[in-house]
């Protein structure tokens, strides 16, 4: 619990950075925005 803080930081930053990514791949694929952002939950 000690690090729990840290740790929200550290999920919301990532959560941050893959879902423009996320989005951008699926678009560059030809299969949508939402299909990245699918393929970015899956993958993880």
């Amino acid at each position: 619990m000690c690090n729990l803080k840290g740790d929200l930081f550290g999920g919301l930053t990532a959560a941050v950075v893959a879902l423009p990514l996320a989005l951008a791949f699926g678009v560059a694929s030809g299969a949508g925005p939402i299909a990245g952002l699918y393929g970015a939950i899956a993958v993880g």
